[in-house]
C-alpha cells in the first residue's frame, strides 16, 4: 500500500505543487467549504428531526407547520450546495486532467518516447493510460478525497450529537461499570468491524481491477489494427484468423469480468447485509435509553440519523472500497507509464551522438536489439556528405536498425556516433500518410504552405501529377492509394522538404525498375546537397550509388565471414581516399 501512495504522490505533485495549479486551489478550497457548509445544514436537519416527531407526539399542529416550512428551506439550500459542490469539483478534475494529459502526451512524443515504449511492448497500451486512466486518477482521486474530508467532518459533528444523546443514560455493562455515551461506541465498534470483514472478501479486486482495464485495452488495440490492417486482411483472407483471435482476447476479458463477478458478489452480500442492518441498529441501541425515559421518541428519531451519519463516516472505507480498488489500480499503471518513459529518457542520455554539419562518422558502433542481442559490432566509417551510400546485407542483418541508428530513433546502441540529426528524413518501407490534405500529407511533419509550385513540383518528379488537382482534397491516404503510390508519396516528400540527410530503408521496394531508377536519379539530382543513404535489394540501383557498405562483416549472425569489413565503389577501393575506414 505505501509504494502505492508513493508512486500517487509522484503522480500529483508536479501539478499541484506548480503555479498552474493556483486557480485549481482556490477552487478545490471552494469546493471543501461548500462540502462542510453541507454537514453543517445536515446537522440542522437532525434537530429539525427531533423537534418534528416530538411535535407529532405532542400533537402540536401549529409546531408542524412551522417546521414544515423550515424543511423546505433546508431542503432547498442541501440541493443548491450538493449541486455546486459537484460542479467546483469537476471544474477541478477537467483543469487538472487537462494539464496532466498535455504534459504527459508532450514527454510521451518527445524524444521518441512513443517510439522506443513499442521497441520494448511495455507498458502496454499507452493510449488507455492517457485517455482513460488520466481521465480516472483525476475524478476518483477528487471524489475520495472530498468523500472522506465530509466523512470526517461529519463524524466529528454528529459524534458530538450522539454523545449528548446517551449522557443521559449509562449503559450497564457487568460487575457494575457503566459505559457512557454508549451509542457513540456502539457505531464505531459496528464501522470496524464491517470495514475489516469488507476488506477480507474485497481484497482481490484490487489485481482483478488491473487485468481488467488491461484486457479491455488489449482487445480495443485488436479492433484498432484490424481497421487499419483492413485491406491486408481481406486480401490475405484472414477474418477467420482474426476472428479467431479478438474471440480469444474477449474470452480473457470474460474470463476476468466472471472473476471480477465473483468477488464483488460475496462483497456485495456482505456489504449489503451490513447496510441492512445498519438501518435497525440504531432503533434497538435507543429502546434503554428511551425506556429510562432519557429520549423521547424524537429524540429516538435523532438519534438514527446521528448513528447512520456516524456510521457512514466511518465505514467511508467500506462504501468507497470499489472506488480504493479501482483507484490503485489506475495509479499503478500510471506510474508504470511514468516511469517506463523515464528509462527511456535514462537510455537516450546514455547514448554517445554528436551533432554535424557535414557527413556521418561512425566509431566503433555496435547496435543491439532491445532485449540486449548484437546486431552488428564494432562498426567504424566516415561518409563524404556528397556521395550517396546504399547499405546491403542479407535480411535480417540489422541494416533497418543502423538506419534507425543513425536517423537517431533507434537508442540500443553503444559507440560514437556524429551525425546531421537535425535536417533528417528517414522514409520508411511502408510510409506513414497522416488523415488530411495532400498538401499536408507531403509537408510531414513539418507544417504545409502555400507555394503550391514546390508541392507540383514533387509530384510530377515521383509521376504523380495526375494528384495535383486533388492538393487540397481531405482523405484517409492510406486506403486510397495502392502501396506503390503511397511509397512515390513518400518520396515526393524528399522533393518538397529537401533534408540534409535523406535516409531510404526499402523506400522503393513497392516501385517498378524503371520507376525507382528514375525517382531515385531525380533526387540525386535536385537534391545535390542532400546526403543519401538507402538499403535497397534492388540490384539494378546500384550504379546510383558513389559507395556501397556491406555490413556483413560486422554482424553477430554470420559468423562464417572474415572479420574485415568491405565497401565497394565503382572505382577501386585504393580511390577511397579513408573516406570508408573500418577496423
Amino acid at each position: 500500500m505505501m509504494q502505492i501512495v508513493k508512486q500517487f504522490l509522484r503522480l500529483v505533485i508536479p501539478y499541484w505543487c506548480s503555479r498552474a495549479s493556483l486557480f485549481s486551489w482556490i477552487i478545490f478550497i471552494a469546493t471543501v467549504a461548500t462540502t462542510l457548509g453541507l454537514v453543517q445544514v445536515t446537522v440542522e436537519l437532525n434537530h429539525w428531526n427531533k423537534a418534528f416527531f416530538d411535535a407529532l407526539a405532542n400533537f402540536n399542529g401549529e409546531l408542524i407547520y412551522q417546521l414544515l416550512v423550515e424543511f423546505i428551506v433546508l431542503v432547498a439550500i442541501i440541493v443548491v450546495m450538493r449541486v455546486y459542490a459537484k460542479w467546483l469539483q469537476q471544474w477541478v478534475e477537467i483543469r487538472w486532467r487537462s494539464w496532466m494529459t498535455e504534459r504527459l502526451v508532450t514527454r510521451w512524443m518527445s524524444g521518441h518516447n512513443f517510439y522506443h515504449l513499442t521497441l520494448t511492448a511495455e507498458p502496454d497500451n499507452p493510449d488507455q493510460r492517457i485517455a482513460e486512466d488520466i481521465k480516472m486518477l483525476t475524478t476518483d482521486t477528487l471524489k475520495l478525497l472530498i468523500g472522506l474530508i465530509k466523512s470526517i467532518a461529519t463524524l466529528a459533528a454528529f459524534s458530538v450529537i450522539l454523545w449528548q444523546l446517551s449522557s443521559g443514560f449509562l449503559l450497564p455493562l457487568f460487575a457494575g461499570v457503566e459505559l457512557p455515551g454508549y451509542l457513540l461506541w456502539l457505531a464505531v465498534l459496528y464501522s470496524i468491524i464491517g470495514a475489516g470483514v469488507t476488506h477480507f472478501f474485497g481484497r482481490r479486486l484490487h489485481s482483478l481491477f488491473y487485468q481488467q482495464q488491461k484486457r479491455e485495452a488489449n482487445f480495443r488495440a485488436r479492433l484498432l489494427r484490424n481497421r487499419d490492417h483492413a485491406e491486408q486482411i481481406a486480401l490475405m483472407g484472414g477474418q477467420a484468423h482474426e476472428q479467431q483471435v479478438l474471440s480469444r482476447r474477449f474470452r480473457d476479458i470474460e474470463g476476468n469480468w466472471r472473476s471480477l463477478m465473483s468477488r464483488e458478489k460475496k462483497l456485495g452480500i456482505v456489504v449489503n447485509t451490513y447496510h441492512q442492518i445498519a438501518a435497525m441498529v440504531p432503533y434497538f441501541a435507543a429502546i434503554p435509553a428511551l425506556m429510562a425515559k432519557a429520549i423521547t421518541i424524537g429524540g429516538v428519531m435523532q438519534v438514527r440519523m446521528a448513528f447512520m451519519n456516524v456510521y457512514r463516516s466511518l465505514s467511508w472505507f467500506v462504501l468507497s472500497y470499489d472506488d480504493l480498488t479501482r483507484w490503485s489500480a489506475t495509479v499503478v499503471r500510471l506510474a508504470q507509464f511514468v516511469e517506463a518513459m523515464e528509462q527511456c529518457e535514462a537510455r537516450a542520455k546514455t547514448a554517445s551522438r554528436i551533432d554535424t554539419d557535414q557527413g556521418i562518422n561512425a566509431d566503433k558502433l555496435t547496435v543491439k536489439t532491445p532485449n540486449g542481442e548484437t546486431l552488428l559490432s564494432d562498426v567504424s566509417f566516415i561518409l563524404n556528405d556528397r556521395d550517396a551510400v546504399m547499405v546491403r546485407g542479407p535480411s535480417g542483418l540489422g541494416k533497418s536498425t543502423l538506419l534507425r541508428t543513425l536517423a537517431g530513433i533507434w537508442p540500443f546502441y553503444q559507440g560514437q556516433l556524429a551525425f546531421a540529426s537535425n535536417n533528417t528524413l528517414l522514409l520508411p518501407q511502408t510510409p506513414y500518410l497522416p488523415t488530411g490534405s495532400l498538401r499536408d500529407c507531403l509537408s510531414y511533419p513539418q507544417m504545409s504552405n502555400d507555394d503550391d509550385a514546390v508541392y507540383h513540383a514533387a509530384l510530377d518528379a515521383v509521376n504523380l501529377g495526375a494528384l495535383i488537382a486533388r492538393l487540397d482534397d481531405e482523405c484517409e491516404w492510406s486506403l486510397t492509394l495502392s502501396g506503390g503510390e503511397q511509397q512515390k508519396l513518400a518520396l515526393a516528400r524528399a522533393f518538397v522538404q529537401q533534408p540534409a540527410v535523406l535516409v531510404m530503408d526499402e523506400a522503393t521496394s513497392h516501385l517498378d525498375e524503371t520507376s525507382a531508377y528514375e525517382i531515385l536519379q531525380r533526387l540525386k539530382t535536385q537534391l545535390a546537397n542532400t546526403q543519401i543513404i538507402m538499403v535497397t535489394h534492388q540490384s539494378h540501383l546500384a550504379a546510383l550509388f558513389e559507395r556501397t557498405l556491406d555490413l556483413s562483416a560486422f554482424s553477430h549472425k554470420i559468423t562464417h565471414h572474415k572479420r574485415e569489413g568491405r565497401v565497394e565503389s565503382a572505382q577501386e577501393n585504393a580511390e577511397l581516399g579513408g573516406l570508408i575506414r573500418v577496423p
